[in-house]
């Protein structure tokens, strides 16, 4: 964003391809991989084809995927789904990572079974997809059941999205939802109001007008709040120490990230990660906040 160019937003292609498929999902799949997918290094451009599994994909990218002839944009905070036996071809911009689930629907899907596109565009649903996304990852070694059902909620909620349409009901200027998701899917990266603005082609004042009136705060108390949930879900979802969560959530100064921490939790994230590691089958490990993450009302 730095040339002050558009990387995303209102002004992009349209991200819903017109091409669905119909998905299965009156039983939990069966997860055959699962994992972060590192590409764009060694090659711009990567064909696959599964013969039988389904492939999801949660990206934190910018580059285009071409399935059955047509050419779909990738962001991040979008979330593909494609069947067995369709082939696929990636093309990236640099180094490119996503999330990905590599699934067997034990079910054959038929006209009741939901109808998803290809390519959806998580929204301001991306805080749970992503923390379902990561929960599976950290818990199918240990408890490959508990991995099973969050990728199902997952995929119930993309098809519960694609039903009831919500962002195109939720009344939130198209700007603001890009911002919002690309907020999501750079978390540890450094993130400016006016950076943010650029990037979707507005002033410094619009954006910040649009967010008070749309969400009823500020662009950086948001930040704030969505870094300090994800290093609230990664202390008490994961093995990660203090030192490794700070950097994954934008700070590089240990101090500043236990004084923001502690500003919110009102207890040091030493004591949240201490608390779940010595009583980890405690429902109250670790305390609860609430944290507003309704962007519209009636949601």
């Amino acid at each position: 964003m730095s040339d002050g160019t558009p990387m995303y937003g209102p002004d992009m292609p349209d991200r819903n391809s017109k091409i669905t498929w119909r998905v299965p999902l009156a039983e939990p799949p069966l997860i055959a991989d699962l994992g972060i997918g590192l590409h764009g290094v060694d090659s711009q451009v990567d064909d696959w084809c599964l013969p039988d599994l389904w492939s999801l994909h949660l990206y934190g990218y910018t580059g285009e995927l071409e399935v059955c002839g047509t050419v779909i944009p990738i962001a991040p905070g979008l979330v593909s789904l494609v069947p067995p036996g369709v082939s696929t071809r990636y093309r990236y911009r640099g180094t490119s990572r996503h999330l990905f689930a590599h699934i067997r629907l034990p079910a054959q899907a038929d006209e009741d079974c939901p109808e998803l596109p290809v390519m959806l565009d998580c929204g301001t649903d991306l805080p749970r997809i992503r923390d379902r996304f990561e929960t599976a990852l950290e818990t199918r070694p240990r408890l490959p059941h508990l991995a099973r059902a969050e990728v199902w909620s997952l995929l119930s909620l993309l098809a519960a999205r694609q039903s009831s349409r919500y962002d195109d009901v939720s009344g939130l200027h198209p700007a603001v939802r890009a911002v919002l998701s690309h907020i999501e899917a750079h978390l540890s990266d450094p993130m400016s109001v006016a950076s943010l603005a650029r990037g979707v082609g507005l002033s410094h004042n619009h954006l910040t007008r649009l967010f008070r009136a749309q969400l009823g705060t500020t662009v950086v108390a948001h930040i704030r709040n969505r870094r300090m949930h994800r290093a609230h879900h990664l202390l008490t979802r994961t093995a990660l120490s203090v030192k490794s969560v700070a950097p994954m959530v934008g700070f590089t100064d240990l101090q500043t990230f236990n004084k923001a921490f502690r500003k919110v939790y009102g207890v040091a994230p030493r004591v949240i990660r201490d608390r779940v590691v010595n009583h980890p089958f405690e429902e109250d490990a670790a305390p609860a906040v609430a944290l507003d993450l309704s962007y519209s009302q009636g949601r």
